[in-house]
């Protein structure tokens, strides 16, 4: 059970980390008839504007240690500070299920994660435990604050300008919204208007993994918004796909840390884990 959930407190950060990274704005002027590479070359543009959003994420992955699905719900504040709220409500890892629920708190360098009822012990009986991102990032010897630094929705969005076969679908209904539907192809030889540092970091990955392009669907309502977006990768060793909903652009919403006297140290439950893991 503890290594369950330790399996699932990295999920929720994974989720929260990675996915306040992955969403579009747009333009009001947008036509349904605009050319698709138009299209999203506005909505790449005006990304920027958008100061918060909420994702609905289903994520998948087959292959060896990539064998995973889960879905959750972030709430994203990207200015003046980023700041996230959000639930894993349901994740299975390697065929293993792990407990739905898992409530994440993200504020600039601070990561909250609810502690399960029955883990409650190894955490002093507070029902928090926190952790520092760039802490956590020397640890495992990833820069996880670089990563949350670029939770800019534009950087997400300047990727797919690079596609040479973008083009427009349809028209589709996605949560009552009329939209509008793209989809095309991108390559690590195309990764847009992106700067040189993460062109390297984008082509450096899909190097490591074995894919060669990702394929992607695009929905956006007459105001650019995306609505909804879908990507799939196939690498050497498996798949990986995502589906994201969004909704609640620039709506204001508040996050605030658990209260000092239910949270406790990230290291006194990692020590406890070690403990159980080994």
């Amino acid at each position: 059970m503890v290594r369950r959930y330790a399996v699932g407190t990295a999920a929720g950060a994974a989720l929260i980390v990675s996915l306040t990274a992955c969403q579009g704005s747009g333009d009001d002027k947008q036509s349904a008839q605009v050319p698709a590479a138009q299209a999203i070359a506005l909505a790449s543009q005006k990304t920027s504007t958008v100061d918060s959003y909420k994702v609905a994420v289903t994520a998948a992955g087959t292959g060896g240690e990539a064998a995973a699905k889960m879905h959750g719900t972030i709430q994203i504040r990207l200015k003046p500070q980023l700041q996230a709220t959000g639930t894993l409500d349901s994740a299975t890892v390697k065929g293993q299920s792990l407990p739905g629920g898992e409530r994440a708190i993200l504020l600039g360098d601070d990561f909250y994660a609810k502690v399960p009822q029955q883990l409650s012990q190894f955490a002093g009986g507070k029902p928090w435990v926190k952790f520092s991102v760039s802490q956590a990032s020397k640890q495992a010897g990833v820069n996880l604050d670089s990563i949350i630094k670029r939770a800019n929705p534009a950087e997400q969005t300047k990727i797919f300008t690079g596609s040479k076969d973008a083009r427009r679908v349809g028209t589709e209904s996605i949560d009552g919204v009329k939209t509008t539907h793209y989809e095309g192809t991108v390559t690590p030889e195309q990764v847009g208007q992106l700067d040189p540092r993460a062109q390297q970091a984008f082509k450096q990955f899909y190097q490591r993994s074995g894919a060669n392009k990702v394929t992607f669907d695009l929905w956006v309502g007459k105001d650019s918004l995306p609505r909804k977006l879908v990507t799939k990768v196939t690498a050497d060793k498996g798949t990986a796909s995502s589906t994201m909903i969004f909704s609640d652009y620039n709506k204001s919403f508040s996050v605030s840390a658990p209260p000092a006297s239910e949270v406790t140290d990230g290291n006194q439950l990692k020590n406890a884990l070690g403990s159980q893991m080994h």
